[in-house]
């Protein structure tokens, strides 16, 4: 049993250690690289790409990531101003029923519980429509 701790505590540290932080990074020509992730939010995402590139240029050629370019946009099959007004009503709706749930009486933590997860399904199905996208430069 001992073992069998070990093993599995080993191979957890194993694969934490050699899984690269920065799946969304395109390597490219002339060290002009690229970072495209999905958001949910028109501007969000400079954060997470700008984490991938210094994980990228740390581990590939012990620099730093030097921002080029960076862009967000619109990808959504739906209507732009549909895909943000849905979204919104979704993060209302999750938040409410969550706060009716922690708040409310033994009935409306119910209610509330169920409003919270249908709001949470929907933010989940409308998705991530906008992409945000960052050239760098390892220095």
């Amino acid at each position: 049993m001992k073992c069998l701790r070990f093993f599995l505590l080993f191979t957890a540290v194993v694969l934490m250690v050699g899984c690269a932080h920065y799946p969304d990074v395109r390597p490219g020509e002339k060290d002009i690289h690229e970072v495209i992730i999905k958001t949910e939010r028109k501007g969000d995402g400079f954060q997470q790409a700008f984490a991938e590139a210094k994980d990228f240029c740390d581990d590939v050629y012990k620099k730093h990531p030097v921002r080029v370019k960076e862009k967000s946009t619109y990808i959504g099959s739906m209507d732009e101003k549909t895909y943000n007004q849905a979204k919104t009503a979704s993060k209302i709706i999750e938040g409410t029923g969550a706060a009716v749930a922690i708040f409310g009486g033994k009935k409306e933590s119910r209610i509330g519980a169920g409003a919270g997860v249908g709001g949470g399904v929907a933010d989940h199905a409308i998705g991530r429509d906008y992409q945000f996208s960052m050239t760098f430069k390892c220095k």
